[in-house]
C-alpha cells in the first residue's frame, strides 16, 4: 500500500492485496482526515489509498452523500457533518463537550451576546457548541459549521497557538490556494493575539459584527479548541467587547485544566 500524500506515513486501514469495499471506504475516509497534506484531491486520495481512480471517485461520492465528507469548491475532501459529530463525541474523552456548552451558556449569560466554542478536527476547525443571544439582532451560526481560520476571531485565536505546520494544514483545509502567502499575511495579527492573549475581529468576518476570542490550550501550550463572543458592533461596543475578555480567558483556562 502507498503511504498518505505528505509523508506522515498513514497506512490505510486494509492492507490486503484485494481490499474489501469496507476496507477501501474506511481507508479513503481515514486518509481524507489525517494525511499530512489533507485535504486531498480525488487523485491524491486514490494514490494514497492505492485505489483505482474510478473506485475512489465512486466511494468518495458515497461518503459525501452519507454526510461523512464534504467536497470543497477547490475539489478537496474535508470532514462532513456526520464525521464532525462522531469526532466531537470521541473528543469527550479529552475535553467535555458538555463543559464547552456550559461555558457558552455562562458567557452569553454574562454578556448577553452569542458565544461559540470551536475545535480542531483533522485539518479543519468546526463549531461544536453554541449559545445564541436572546437579542432580536444577532449573528446566527450552527454547530458543525466550519470556522474560517484566517477571517474569524475564533480561528485566529486558535491559529495563534499552533505550530507552523498545523497552521498551514488548517489554511489548506479551509480551501486556501496559497497557505504560505496567507499565513505570512496573518503573522502580525497572530503575534499580537499571542501577546495579548486573545484575538479580535472588527467587522472582518461579517460587516457590522464584532468578536473577541481566546484559545483553549492543552498541557503543551498548543491550542485544541477556542471560545468566542460576538455581537452587532452597534450594541457590542469596543468597550463591552474588551470587558468580556477576562471572562473568556477564565473559561478557556478552566476547560484546559480538564485534560
Amino acid at each position: 500500500m502507498a503511504e498518505a500524500t505528505g509523508g506522515r506515513g498513514v497506512t490505510p486501514t486494509d492492507t490486503t492485496k484485494s481490499p474489501s469495499y469496507m476496507g477501501r471506504i474506511l481507508s479513503l475516509l481515514e486518509l481524507s482526515v489525517i494525511a499530512d497534506r489533507a485535504p486531498l484531491t480525488l487523485s491524491e486520495l486514490a494514490a494514497a489509498a492505492d485505489a483505482p481512480l474510478s473506485t475512489a471517485s465512486r466511494l468518495t461520492a458515497q461518503l459525501v452523500t452519507w454526510g461523512f465528507l464534504d467536497e470543497t469548491p477547490t475539489h478537496r475532501f474535508v470532514p462532513g457533518r456526520r464525521l464532525v459529530a462522531m469526532a466531537t463525541a470521541v473528543g469527550e474523552h479529552l475535553y467535555s463537550n458538555d463543559r464547552l456548552q456550559q461555558a457558552t451558556r455562562l458567557l452569553t449569560g454574562i454578556t448577553g451576546e452569542s458565544t461559540t466554542a470551536g475545535r480542531i478536527v483533522g485539518n479543519s476547525m468546526y463549531i461544536i457548541a453554541r449559545t445564541e443571544s436572546d437579542q432580536p439582532l444577532r449573528a446566527v451560526n450552527r454547530i458543525g459549521e466550519p470556522i474560517p481560520p484566517e477571517r474569524s476571531a475564533l480561528g485566529k485565536a486558535i491559529m495563534s497557538h499552533l505550530p507552523r505546520s498545523q497552521q498551514l494544514a488548517l489554511l489548506g483545509g479551509a480551501g486556501s490556494g496559497a497557505p504560505e502567502a496567507v499565513l505570512a499575511e496573518m503573522q502580525p495579527e497572530l503575534a499580537e493575539a499571542r501577546r495579548r492573549g486573545y484575538a479580535v475581529d472588527e467587522e472582518t468576518y461579517a460587516v457590522g459584527l464584532r468578536c473577541r476570542a481566546v484559545a483553549v490550550l492543552g498541557p503543551d501550550g498548543v491550542a485544541v479548541a477556542g471560545l468566542s463572543i460576538s455581537g452587532p458592533a452597534a450594541r457590542f461596543t469596543h468597550d463591552l467587547a474588551e470587558e468580556a475578555v477576562p471572562a473568556l480567558r477564565r473559561e478557556a483556562a478552566a476547560i484546559g485544566d480538564l485534560r
